[in-house]
């Protein structure tokens, strides 16, 4: 079993019933398999826990078997050009990358910018890169953002290239994330891995992925979290040290490293078997 975790029903099924019945089902077939495993890995401790108390014997920690920390291709040049004359017009990028569903709550990320942007920084700007989950949340967050006067400062892009995301991340100012649920939480390792200082609600797993790479908070009261991004963008000194902090610990994802434990692992389990 390689497992990164399912988000609980309860996230999910007001907005989308059908997605909270599979998740439940997902849920339920998780503790079904745990007398046929011989071993099962997670991506973090907080996903190992859940298989340890679904009843699982053998497990252990490995990070994801991809490459998280490096660059990828060259940035779209045309988006970077746009991108650009934004920031030639003054105000702050915050970005958000993941699914647009309300487990991952961009909605308090909308209400945190209206905050920020009253008291900190009117021209600032927050991106939202991901494709919506459903019909029903990407609609309603649209709306909420109209009704607040924000339309002109939230980007929902849907999909976007690796190319794009590359575009994205150069201009990024602070990588938030407001998630109520994280298994782990690949696009907080790599902001970090692209020198991008991380604020971000401490729900679930975000604690142990951020580490002491980025601030995790408490609470998502809009106040608190706007006050901790115009922390970290107005501070170049703590930016240096998250920085280098981040520096440090995305070494822990490295992909030769991973997929070595992955093997020795595996090795293993099947030793045990025999």
């Amino acid at each position: 079993m390689n497992y990164h975790n399912i988000t609980p029903a309860r996230l999910l099924e007001q907005w989308e019933p059908n997605v909270g019945f599979e998740v439940r089902l997902g849920r339920t077939q998780l503790e079904r398999l745990a007398p046929e495993s011989r071993l099962a890995v997670a991506d973090s401790a907080f996903n190992q826990s859940e298989l340890i108390a679904a009843g699982y014997r053998h497990t252990d920690v490995v990070p994801l078997l991809i490459d998280m920390t490096s660059a990828g291709e060259p940035p779209d040049p045309a988006l970077l050009a746009r991108l650009g004359n934004d920031k030639a017009g003054g105000g702050a990028d915050l970005l958000f990358v993941g699914k647009i569903s309300p487990h991952k709550a961009p909605h308090d990320l909308v209400k945190m910018l209206s905050v920020y942007r009253r008291l900190y920084d009117p021209k600032a700007r927050l991106r939202l890169v991901g494709s919506p989950l459903g019909e029903r949340y990407a609609p309603a967050l649209e709306a909420f953002i109209k009704e607040l006067g924000l339309e002109d400062a939230v980007t929902i892009t849907g999909s976007v290239t690796g190319a794009e995301l590359e575009a994205y991340l150069a201009f990024a100012d602070v990588f938030v994330c407001a998630s109520d649920h994280e298994g782990f939480c690949v696009p907080i390792v790599e902001a970090m891995g692209h020198s991008v200082p991380v604020v971000a609600y401490g729900a679930a797993a975000i604690p142990e992925t951020v580490g002491d790479a980025g601030i995790v908070l408490s609470t998502k009261e809009p106040l608190v979290f706007a006050a901790a991004v115009a922390r970290v963008i107005g501070d170049p000194e703590l930016r240096a040290h998250l920085a280098a902090n981040a520096a440090r610990r995305v070494l822990n994802y490295d992909l030769a490293r991973s997929e070595a434990k992955f093997v020795s692992l595996l090795r293993e389990a099947v030793a045990r078997a025999d």
